[in-house]
């Protein structure tokens, strides 16, 4: 029985390289007899590409072609793919050939036939810069140390089965980086599958894992995603806690303004400051608190929505 897959690769003014990539993804399809559909989402690209494909479409009957009107990054190609995808297997690549077709989805697709629910290419040869080897490295340390994971390469090519997505959090911008945490961390099984790293052919790279403007944005989604799957769940253990601390905080401030109220005598207008400090501490840590009680319906609320759905 033929192995039906979706591959979905974004295109963003790849001119230089989309048609030699379908030809591949294509001769991949024929050679190892899988059947589906090769599904390209051009991301709004301002050189030929988009021609370049509608002329190829006309050989290769298994190419669709999907287009932004707008340029909307990465994430949103992936999703537009996905949800637009007709097969239950998803293999996630680029079109900029740095990743080879033929040479990597039988390998993805090997994995999920040994049971695995996720699988991830990691980068075995990759050369870049000095700087950006120290931020890719220190960026995939720190998904390891917050996520307690063993991933090396988070943000590359993958095969997945299609309900991992939609059983997973919501996927936001540039987010498409953190998918395989976020499927680990629902209890889906992921393999690491070595893959070699090929240089651009032409252009430039456009969606680069570490670039520099994406660097303080990149750390503080990570912080956001760890937030997500570790508390998500249960929002009252993070509002509650910190609520009730402030508001033992504030207790205990307001018995000290008591104590030099009535025990020392001191006037409480001359600890203004304190008094206000006291007031704002154990509201704070009121308001928190019912933020907590408050997620936690939301939170049931939509547990209950999902068990209806199934």
């Amino acid at each position: 029985m033929k192995i039906k897959i979706s591959l979905v690769a974004p295109a963003y003014n790849e001119q230089g390289c989309i048609e030699e990539f379908v030809r591949e993804a294509d001769r991949t399809f024929e050679e190892n007899g899988f059947s589906g559909e090769i599904i390209v989402v051009n991301d709004a690209s301002r050189d030929r590409t988009l021609s370049i494909l509608l002329s190829l479409q006309k050989i290769f009957p298994r190419l669709r072609i999907i287009s932004h009107q707008l340029n909307q990054g990465l994430t949103s190609a992936m999703i537009t793919g996905i949800e637009n995808a007709k097969n239950d297997i998803i293999v996630f690549m680029s079109s900029d050939l740095e990743s080879h077709p033929r040479e990597d989805i039988p390998k993805l697709i090997s994995a999920l036939e040994q049971g695995y629910d996720v699988a991830i290419g990691r980068r075995i040869n990759k050369r870049q810069g000095f700087l950006k080897t120290i931020l890719s490295k220190s960026f995939n340390a720190l998904v390891r140390l917050l996520f307690k994971v063993n991933f090396h390469d988070v943000g590359w090519v993958r095969a997945f089965r299609k309900d991992v997505y939609y059983n997973i959090e919501s996927m936001r911008s540039d987010w498409h980086r953190y998918f395989v945490i976020l499927a680990a961390k629902q209890g889906y099984k992921v393999k690491e599958v070595p893959l070699r790293f090929y240089p651009r052919k032409s252009g430039k790279s456009k969606y680069g894992l570490v670039g520099l403007k994406r660097i303080p944005g990149g750390f503080l989604d990570l912080l956001v995603v760890k937030f997500l799957s570790s508390f998500s769940k249960k929002p009252m253990h993070v509002f509650g806690s910190i609520g009730a601390f402030l508001m033992g905080l504030g207790f205990f401030s307001g018995m000290y303004v008591l104590y030099l109220n009535f025990v020392l005598m001191e006037a409480v207008m001359n600890r203004i400051p304190l008094v206000l400090l006291t007031v704002f501490l154990f509201v704070t840590g009121l308001q928190l608190f019912g933020l907590g009680f408050v997620s936690e319906l939301i939170v049931s609320n939509n547990e209950q929505q999902k068990r209806n759905k199934h």
